[in-house]
Order: structure tokens, then C-alpha cells, then sequence
């Protein structure tokens, strides 16, 4: 490992947020660098800082911000940009406390940076095995940090979980959770509740046991591990129809997680089961793959949950945020889904409220009044049987690049894409499939697979209703996180490297700028000194089959330029 440790001091910069808007004050007091529990309760009211990935412990990435605005987004500039020094896939969040932005990149990289300048303060370079990213599904990247107390904690790509210390960058503790050769791996951004550091792991799309893990923020203990696949003799083993099946049945868990500290209750997505397409030798609905489970945060123990795709076979996943938002009254969590469906779910005991479509949805027909889905079987793909234009397909819908949420005017803004595929499945030694089930090697039960023409878009949603207000179409998919502000805006990147920013309530495009490579990350906004300032992470890469493959997608960009760096925008003469 290596580290670099420069010091730079900074001030607290206070705000007073009146109708969803913020009104920037310079504030000449001591620093509070220490990252308590009553700021991350209280993250979503400081409209200084960004101090979890999500923005706040609802996974809004809403900002009450107003500097920048529907007006005066005509000055937005960049003030300066940050080299990570690295290609592929740069899918964090960046945060700030205090002027000082923690962000990681690929390839096992964090930085800390003083967020008026760019200037690197220090930086963390994880020890990667040889042969991490050959089993991994889809780039080398990471989500982001957590701060808690004096630490700064990161997952790494060959399951590690690091804490640094937060000035310094020097490892505090470090401790191994999976075993990379096995395809444990992780890009999960942590998330801290009540003193421990809650993290996920990656490696669905190979024969896997997968899980949840929370460890003690102070030594990096374990403090309770939830498998995701139930074992023999626990309530639901039985929906995977065989004790081999759920042995090795992946249902990853790479997506942060909310949390309601109301209810005290842990909301955290679970992904596709193992092999993805081929679910012969895995009947049943397969719990807890494709669900969000409500978890005890102390415990891990499940209290209830609610499967958005019972048996997949079209890799829907469905480990995509969960974002908690009240409505009318009542408490709902918000998921947008792979499978082409936006759910509101109640969030006290998981019950199905509204399932809506997002894009083009075939697979199925309806949900039963419980909200099950009512499956569609010309569009179950077999040995046998080819199934033609499934819509969406794995990458259509929602991905997993984070949705947004107003929660003043109650809107949700979900990038997503309109994309349909042919599919047919195929046992072990056929088609991509090895001759047997190998574990640390992939597994997809895929025979055959095409993508038909599509786009991308951006679609808006009144969250009372689940109607769409306004959608607008793009040559390719969206493959940024939003952010929405008080100042008015939704901003989100494309493939292609564009950055932009839109009117929330119409949609109209007020700000385009060509960061020069895809974005992929997740732009957030904090303020110093009275200035606000937009952050976006860019660099090109993730899975990118959807682009490059078969008769549609988005061929166009295949030759696209890679990069790995950070732009920081403002106003101009601020």
C-alpha cells in the first residue's frame, strides 16, 4: 500500500434551508472534522457537506443548494479537475466535510482533496492481487467511502474493508471479509449505522454464497453477517429447490443501502441468483435474490422484504437503492428496478403499494393484488426456446446508477435506458457456459443473446401517483447517478461524456458541457465559503455489452475515449 499526507485546514460553512432552498452563510468557526452519529442523522439538513454516498440515510442525493439554479446555471464553469491517476470505470461518489472530498477511483485508489482547490491532501493506493479484476463481472471499479468518527473507510475490489485515518490516510485497521479467488470481490460504497460500517458483496454471476456484512467501526470486527441465501433449515431455503443450488446461488448485495432510524430498520437491495439466465436447476422464487430486505441494524436478523422478480431468469438483479421518502402520511420506500418497473413499497412492513413501468415492460402482464408479479411465458427463454424481443433486458429499465428524489415537490427522476433482447438459455457445457460449476469461474446460463435497437432516457415521476411527468429520450442509456437541488435542477452524465443539467419540472436541458470520457459516477454538490460547487467523476468503462454487442444497443460507443478523473464546476465570477 501507499499513502501521501499533506495537511490543509478549512472553515464551516452554515446554511438556512427555507423551502427546499438554501441560503449560503459564511461561518468563521472551528472545524468539526470529527464525523458524528447526529451528522449522519442530520446529513440531509446540512446543505454544506455530502457525508455519505447516498447524501443522506435516505438515499435521496437531493441537495437543498439553490446558488446554482434555473437561472444562474447559464455561469457554470469548472473551476478544477483531479487526475486519478488510472483508467476503466470511475463509478464513486465524492464526499465532502468541512472542504476536504474523499472520493475512490478504480483499481483500488482514494484520494483525500482539498474541494476549493484540488489539491490532493493524501492518497491511498490498496494492494491488488494480480488476477482481482479477471474475477470480477463487470470493471475494476468503486462506489465511494464512508466517514465516521476520525475515519475514512473503503472497500476494496478483493474484498478488504480499510479504515484510514481521516487526515492522514494511514490504515487504522484492515480486515478481509471474501475470498477474491472464489469471486468474493466488492464495490460497494460502506454505509455506517449506529457505530458499524455495513458493506455488501459482488460476484453474483459466479457460483457464490453471497452477503451483507456489518463491522465494528472502531477494530473492524465483525459484528453480524447476513447471507442473502438462506441456509438449510432457515425459513425460504426451500425456494431454490435443492441444497447445491442455494449453495451456490450468488444473489450479490453491491448497491448502498438506506436507513430509517425511525424504525431502526436497514434497507439494502439483493441481486440476480446463480447462473443468471438458466434457472432450471434453481426452481422456485429463489429468496432473497432480486429483493430488498429490511434488516435490524444491530443484528442483521431480516424483518420483513418484499422480491421484485421472483425466479430470474432475464438478470434483472435487483439490488438497485432503495430511497425512503413519506407520502401523504404514509412511510414508503421508492426502488427502481432492471426490470423496467419503478415500485413504491411500504416501507413498515414491505407490503406492495404501486408498481409502474419506466421503460417498455413484456416480461410480465401484471401483478396479483399482493403484488406479485403475473409472468408473461412467451418471454421465458429455455433450452429450447428462443425468446424473442424480452423487454427490457438486463440493462434496460433502471440500472444501477442512482435515482433521485425531491422530496419537497415529491418528484423522482430515474436515469434509464429503452432496450429489448432475444434470449436463449443453455445448461452447463453449452453455449457461454463452462462444462461444470466451477467455483471462481463464471457461470451465466446463457445459450444465445442479442440486443435489439434502443436509448436512453430520463424519465420523471410524481412519487403520489407513480405517474410520468416528463421523459426525455437520449441516443444512449444514462449511465450516471442524478442529483437533484433546490436550485431547481436534475443533473445527470451520458456515456458519451456530456454533463448535464434539466428543469425539474419540465425537463427542459439548461446545461451541457463534454467532460471528454463517460460518466459514470455520481455527481453531488456541496458549498465553502459561500460558494457552491457541482463535482462529477468521469471515466469510462463498467459493462458495456449493451454498447458494443449484438444487432442494437448503443454501438456508437464502442470507440469511446477512457479516463479517470474528477471535474468540480461553479459559477463563474464566484
Amino acid at each position: 500500500m501507499t499513502t501521501q499526507t499533506v495537511r490543509t485546514t478549512g472553515s464551516l460553512i452554515l446554511g438556512a434551508v427555507v423551502a427546499g432552498a438554501v441560503a449560503l452563510v459564511t461561518s468563521t468557526a472551528s472545524a468539526q472534522d470529527y464525523v458524528t452519529d447526529e451528522m449522519l442523522l442530520e446529513a440531509a439538513q446540512d446543505p454544506n457537506n455530502w457525508l455519505m454516498a447516498p447524501r443522506d440515510y435516505s438515499g435521496t442525493r437531493y441537495s437543498p443548494l439553490s446558488q446554482i439554479n434555473t437561472k444562474s446555471i447559464k455561469r457554470l464553469v469548472p473551476k478544477w479537475t483531479f487526475s486519478f491517476g488510472v483508467l476503466d470505470a470511475q463509478n464513486t461518489t465524492p464526499l465532502v466535510n468541512n472542504g476536504v472530498m474523499y472520493a475512490t477511483a478504480s483499481h483500488g485508489r482514494t484520494f483525500a482533496i482539498n474541494a476549493r482547490t484540488g489539491d490532493e491532501i493524501w492518497r491511498y493506493y490498496d494492494e491488488i492481487p494480480e488476477g482481482v479484476a479477471g474475477n470480477m463481472c463487470c470493471d475494476i471499479g468503486n462506489r465511494g467511502v464512508a466517514l465516521y468518527g476520525d475515519k475514512v473507510f473503503v472497500a476494496t475490489p478483493d474484498s478488504d474493508v480499510v479504515a484510514l485515518d481521516a487526515k492522514t490516510g494511514e490504515v487504522v485497521w484492515h480486515r478481509n471479509i471474501g475470498n477474491w479467488e472464489e469471486a468474493y470481490t466488492m464495490t460497494v460504497a460502506p454505509l455506517v449505522v449506529k457505530g458499524n460500517v455495513i458493506v455488501g458483496m459482488s460476484g453474483a454471476e459466479y457460483p457464490t454464497r453471497l452477503y451483507i456484512e456489518a463491522l465494528d467501526s472502531e477494530t473492524g470486527e465483525q459484528v453480524w453477517r447476513r447471507y442473502t441465501i438462506p441456509a438449510p433449515g432457515e425459513p425460504n431455503h426451500d425456494s431454490w429447490g435443492s441444497a447445491e443450488a442455494a449453495a451456490y446461488g450468488g444473489a450479490s448485495a453491491w448497491i448502498t443501502g438506506a436507513y430509517d432510524p425511525e424504525l431502526d430498520t436497514l434497507y439494502w437491495g439483493v441481486g440476480n441468483p446463480n447462473p443468471d439466465w438458466d434457472g432450471v436447476d434453481r426452481p422456485g422464487d429463489n429468496l432473497y435474490s432480486n429483493t430488498t430486505l429490511a434488516l435490524d441494524p444491530s443484528t442483521g436478523e431480516i424483518k420483513h422484504w418484499y422480491q421484485y422478480t421472483p425466479h430470474d431468469v432475464w438478470d434483472y438483479d435487483g439490488n438497485n437503492e432503495p430511497v425512503l421518502m413519506d407520502v401523504d402520511g404514509r412511510q414508503l420506500y421508492f426502488h427502481g428496478d432492471r426490470n423496467g418497473l419503478l415500485y413504491a413499497i411500504d416501507r413498515t412492513d414491505s407490503s406492495f403499494v404501486w408498481g409502474v413501468p419506466i421503460s417498455k415492460v413484456n416480461w410480465m402482464t401484471g401483478f396479483t393484488p399482493e403484488g406479485r408479479p403475473i409472468v408473461n411465458p412467451e418471454k421465458v427463454p429455455t433450452y429450447d426456446y428462443e425468446a424473442k424481443d424480452i423487454c427490457p433486458a438486463s440493462e434496460g429499465g433502471k440500472w444501477w446508477n442512482p435515482m433521485s428524489v425531491n422530496p419537497h415537490t415529491k418528484m423522482i427522476f430515474v436515469p434509464s435506458r429503452e432496450i429489448c433482447v432475444d434470449i436463449k438459455s443453455a445448461p452447463l457445457g453449452e453455449g457461454l457456459n463452462p462444462p461444470v460449476r466451477t467455483v471462481g469461474k463464471p457461470y451465466w446460463g446463457i445459450g444465445t443473446i442479442g440486443w435489439n435497437p434502443g436509448y436512453g432516457q430520463l424519465v420523471a415521476f410524481d412519487a403520489r401517483t407513480g405517474e410520468k411527468t416528463w421523459t426525455v429520450k437520449a441516443p444512449s442509456p444514462y449511465t450516471s447517478g442524478l442529483l437533484t437541488t433546490g436550485g431547481g435542477l436534475v443533473f445527470a452524465g451520458t456515456p458519451e461524456g456530456y454533463f448535464k443539467a434539466y428543469r425539474q419540472e419540465t425537463g427542459e436541458e439548461l446545461f451541457s458541457y463534454n467532460v471528454g470520457t463517460g460518466i459514470f459516477g455520481s455527481p453531488m454538490t456541496y458549498a465553502i465559503d459561500g460558494k457552491q460547487y457541482v463535482a462529477v467523476p468521469a471515466g469510462f468503462g463498467g459493462w458495456t455489452g449493451w454498447a458494443i454487442f449484438g444487432k442494437g444497443g448503443a454501438p456508437q460507443l464502442k470507440d469511446s475515449r477512457k479516463g479517470g478523473y474528477l471535474m468540480v464546476f461553479g459559477l463563474f465570477g464566484r
